[in-house]
């Protein structure tokens, strides 16, 4: 819900009011000191519930708000961050906030792990939103938008990011790197640069943050895939001046990944 879905619609227009309207209705309807008087005050408990909520709805943003930074830093998030920064408020333990935060993004509207095209920005923090607005303490804050999040599940926990802001085949990278498996990285790797752009992979590139891998440690995962022997897809092709590339035969052919790996390998750099 947006702020302006939270904030409390203006009572109804008097002049719409039907004909058959008393002189009395007309005369307290014009009388602002009437205007609250069929407006139920809240009892004790609905006041403790809203501020309960409110707490815990803040919480929620100071997190999502932490998770959206780091997204435009090239960083995953996973509830442990949560846990550090001490985000729980009062009354809440560390492992129940994670799981309600969870909870939430999953029964709401949230991004799917897919490349971005021409997304929405990120949400602003909920102060932001809400500067300019009326608020107490009573108020009920309006639900937190949760349309830019990507959920990614690992094998023990779960990253999360702001799709607008990280890049999707960055946040796999991050991704496969953070789950410690050498052989599904570079194979995610290798075959997503030949379906989404397509091209083959340069030995080069997995120099590069976040992999920082050795040519000698790629070479070594490479062949540890042709051993495997599950993933005959996976191809390996030289450029002119001998630079390794790697691609998929299920979005590239022979010839395109010679092709291809000579245009960025040769031509390009000769033609910029």
């Amino acid at each position: 819900m947006s702020v302006a879905e939270g904030v409390v619609s203006p009572a109804g227009d008097p002049a719409a009011a039907p004909s058959s309207t008393n002189a009395a209705q007309l005369e307290d309807a014009a009388d602002p000191g009437t205007a609250d008087l069929d407006v139920a005050p809240l009892s004790d408990e609905e006041r403790v519930e809203i501020r309960k909520r409110n707490a815990l709805i803040r919480a929620w943003d100071r997190a999502l708000s932490d998770m959206r930074q780091r997204s435009y830093e090239g960083k995953l998030t996973t509830p442990a961050r949560w846990r550090k920064l001490s985000l729980a408020p009062a009354g809440w333990n560390a492992k129940a906030f994670e799981e309600s935060l969870i909870d939430y993004i999953e029964s709401h509207d949230h991004a799917d792990d897919s490349p971005a095209l021409n997304e929405p920005p990120a949400p602003a923090p909920l102060d932001v939103q809400l500067e300019g607005v009326e608020h107490t303490d009573d108020d009920p804050l309006p639900e937190l938008s949760v349309a830019d999040v990507v959920m990614l599940f690992g094998k023990k926990t779960v990253y999360l990011y702001s799709k607008p802001l990280l890049s999707h085949s960055f946040a796999h990278a991050l991704f496969m790197t953070s789950e410690d498996d050498d052989l599904s990285t570079f194979i995610d790797m290798v075959r997503t640069e030949s379906r989404l752009y397509p091209r083959p992979v340069s030995r080069d590139t997995f120099m590069n943050p976040p992999y920082l891998w050795a040519p000698s440690k790629t070479a070594q995962v490479f062949d540890q895939v042709v051993a495997d022997g599950s993933f005959p897809d996976i191809h390996e092709v030289r450029a002119s001046n001998g630079v390794v590339n790697y691609y998929s035969s299920l979005y590239l052919s022979d010839a395109q990944a010679q092709a291809l790996a000579e245009w960025y390998e040769v031509e390009k750099p000769q033609n910029p």
